[in-house]
């Protein structure tokens, strides 16, 4: 069983002149095995929809079930440390909340919270560590004296070594350089593809949801206004007025003009394609 959420509402500050709605009666189903991108503008409802899948929030009303798990409006969930184990979240900015003295011990900060076994525990964090590219000679540093994107791959790595089932991630690519955000979306298709995990996604880059996404939830206002393929969703963008991603502006302009673009993601990948077409 997938992720499921059923006539659900949050509200913030209830009975009180501070009240708002951040979702209101969401319907959806998030599927497993995929990379769903969750997208909307600024204060449509995104980030306080993915604190429901594993229950750092939990409905005002309505129901979501969560690997089988239900979490029932003005019902005391059980299990939440289990479910947590399962359902790693990591916020915006998680360098932010690196604290331990070594890179090592951060990332096995979870697990250790958990429960995991001392075996268990040593294997999980290497793997973790391994799995986002952190090479074993800096384990022992400090994670505060690392680059940007580095930190950002330890505090992913601090989720990945409970081995959870669903990774969600919420604007992961936030402040990154171009390279460094090409890096972290090929390392969460790797994680998709390589290690099976689900991978849900909150971002307002269209184009990596384009390049990367299965599957695209659309809110706005708290509502769910698009749940589907990732190809239906630009195929209906299209029909709208929405600004398209950039590279699928420039791969529709070449097609217009005879160049075949099919299975570039980027503009280097997209100028390769038209060299090859101009030979």
């Amino acid at each position: 069983m997938g992720i499921q959420f059923e006539e659900v509402s949050y509200e913030y500050s209830p009975n009180t002149p501070f009240a708002h709605h951040a979702l209101k009666n969401i319907n959806c189903e998030i599927n497993l095995g995929k990379l769903t991108a969750i997208v909307g503008e600024t204060g449509s409802g995104k980030s306080t929809l993915v604190q429901h899948l594993n229950a750092l929030l939990q409905p005002t009303s309505g129901k979501v079930t969560i690997l089988g798990q239900e979490v029932v409006a003005k019902q005391k969930a059980k299990g939440l440390k289990a479910l947590r184990a399962k359902v790693g979240l990591v916020f915006q900015f998680p360098e932010m909340q690196l604290f331990e003295e070594t890179i090592y011990k951060d990332v096995s900060f979870g697990p250790s919270n958990f429960g995991f076994s001392e075996t268990e525990l040593k294997q999980n964090v290497e793997e973790a560590l391994k799995m986002v590219g952190i090479d074993e000679s800096l384990w022992d540093r400090s994670p505060l004296n690392l680059s940007g994107g580095q930190k950002r791959r330890v505090a992913i790595a601090g989720v990945l070594a409970s081995n959870p089932e669903v990774i969600v991630l919420d604007e992961p690519t936030a402040g990154l350089d171009p390279q460094g955000s090409k890096d972290m979306m090929q390392l969460f298709l790797d994680l998709k593809n390589k290690h099976q995990k689900t991978v849900i996604m909150v971002t307002h880059d269209l184009d990596h949801v384009l390049n990367y996404a299965d599957d695209v939830l659309q809110l706005e206002k708290g509502e769910i206004i698009f749940s589907g393929s990732s190809d239906d969703f630009f195929q209906q963008l299209e029909e709208s007025t929405f600004v398209l991603p950039k590279t699928l502006q420039l791969k529709k302009m070449l097609a217009e003009k005879g160049f075949d673009t099919t299975g570039a993601i980027d503009v280097e990948e997209i100028a390769t394609c038209v060299k090859e077409g101009l030979r």
